[in-house]
């Protein structure tokens, strides 16, 4: 028929034209994984300070807690060395946390064996307990951070995928502007090379 296209080049342009739509496709998907990724890095972030935050407010109460017990083992100390057990006994029901009267125990069965108590600080069964929240928090926020960044490396991996597929939509789209089939294929393979190399990055990311 009389000005109907060579069937190479009607071959050319039904491949520019599926990788048009291929690559339109691509990059819309890369640009919605990146902005769930983006979102998903920012909730840990907040999640990691509030966390940081939280720490700090139990690792301030952990130093209460511990100042308060050492003065009043302090107390307790003068009124068992003193005899006096009307005391003791008012030390134990009124002024000891619950919490600290089995590290109280175990402090009085050293005294009352003739062995030196173990300080407070230097109990770890004792430092354990009073910080474990604190150390829980701490933990909670660098998993957070770690998983922000994580979060944060695929949104960056797809918006690299992105550019790529940009650039292979850019080599489809103008091999319509040439007349010189050697340019128009080489083109076409520029684009489908950037497209393979956009789609093995795409298969090694995760989804949102």
């Amino acid at each position: 028929m009389a000005g109907s296209l060579p069937a190479a080049d009607r071959l050319i342009e039904i491949v520019a034209v599926l990788l048009l739509g291929l690559t339109t496709i691509g990059t819309a998907w890369c640009g919605y994984q990146a902005a769930q990724w983006n979102g998903l890095s920012g909730d840990h972030a907040r999640a990691s300070a509030e966390q940081h935050v939280d720490g700090a407010r139990l690792y301030g109460a952990a130093t209460q807690r511990v100042s308060y017990d050492s003065q009043i083992v302090a107390q307790y100390a003068e009124a068992k060395s003193a005899g006096n057990t009307r005391l003791l006994r008012f030390y134990r029901a009124s002024l000891m946390r619950p919490d600290f009267l089995p590290t109280l125990d175990r402090w009085e069965a050293e005294v009352d064996a003739g062995r030196l108590p173990t300080g407070l600080t230097e109990d770890q069964a004792y430092v354990t307990a009073q910080l474990a929240d604190y150390r829980a928090a701490v933990a909670s926020a660098s998993a957070s951070t770690a998983a922000s960044q994580e979060a944060g490396q695929s949104a960056d991996a797809y918006v690299a995928t992105t550019i790529l597929l940009a650039a292979a939509l850019f080599f489809a789209g103008v091999t319509s502007s040439f007349r010189y089939r050697p340019a128009r294929v080489l083109l076409l393979l520029a684009a489908i090379g950037t497209v393979a190399v956009a789609a093995s990055r795409l298969a090694g990311l995760p989804l949102g």
